[in-house]
């Protein structure tokens, strides 16, 4: 029986501090056959030329260049739309990939064939790759279905998407959400089948000065309250009592409470250990 290929998906912008370990980390896979799909939004620092250096002689790596800068959503669904394979992988240009997790979360696909989506635990690394702590979330469909109107279930890029379930004009990034655009994407996944998360922490995240929730919290609270918004008026998402709850607890925090303290209460509440 042939294997199946696998596409990890990779926008790319000012990743250079980082990159060159997070394409290391792909290579390093243990399952084959795979292809990276890389994107450089037009970096302004030297992400391009590492792009270039690391693909030279690898057949399986492809990278694609935007004349302009276009943002994480149009980018990332650039790179889904040159991708062979139905199995897509989500990865940042800042983090890493425990070198089991194509392996793990292609063998989970395959055994449950109606999940649409699956993510992994995330180990928290600082910006020199030293763990800080764990980022945990619930692995079964209903738990992160119940979970998604109060906060993230699932880390992007640590997903996979099996894309044989959407339908051909899937718009998997929408810009008009940045920078969360990952609760959209959630919430529409969900008519198309279940989302899981696996138990083993295979995914590495990095936190540094420049990550969108740590800069921007107050704006990206807001983006996210307009997906949630959305999936209700839109997607027909119907949240639980203490779902609404919560959120209206949020609302009320966010507005009074300086951003400085927004991350570390939001760290301390989702149980970020």
């Amino acid at each position: 029986m042939t294997k199946p290929l696998v596409s990890v998906v990779l926008p790319v912008y000012n990743a250079a501090p980082y990159l060159q370990a997070c394409l290391d980390s792909i290579a390093s896979q243990s399952y084959r056959p795979l292809e990276l799909i890389a994107i450089n939004d037009h970096s302004t620092d030297n992400s391009l030329d590492i792009l270039k250096k690391f693909a030279k002689g690898k057949s399986w790596a492809k990278i694609l260049t935007n004349p302009k800068n276009l943002g994480v959503s149009p980018t990332f669904n650039k790179g889904v739309a040159k991708a062979k394979s139905i199995y897509i992988a989500r990865m940042d240009a800042d983090d890493l990939m425990h070198k089991d997790r194509i392996k793990k979360q292609l063998d989970f696909l395959l055994t449950h064939p109606d999940v649409v989506a699956v993510g992994t635990q995330c180990q928290l690394i600082d910006k020199h790759g030293h763990p800080t702590g764990q980022k945990l979330f619930p692995t079964s469909h209903q738990q992160i279905k119940d979970m998604l109107f109060r906060t993230v279930p699932m880390q992007q890029p640590s997903i996979m998407i099996n894309r044989s379930l959407l339908p051909k004009d899937f718009v998997f990034g929408d810009s008009r959400f940045s920078p969360a655009e990952d609760y959209d994407l959630f919430f529409r996944l969900l008519p198309y089948g279940k989302l899981a998360n696996l138990p083993q922490l295979l995914h590495f995240y990095r936190e540094h000065d420049t990550n969108i929730s740590l800069v921007k919290p107050k704006f990206t609270f807001w983006k996210i309250t307009r997906a949630k918004i959305n999936a209700v008026l839109h997607h027909r998402y119907i949240p639980s009592f203490r779902s609404l709850t919560v959120f209206l607890a949020q609302l009320i925090a966010i507005t009074l409470l300086p951003s400085s303290l927004i991350y570390p209460l939001h760290s301390k509440l989702r149980g970020m250990k």
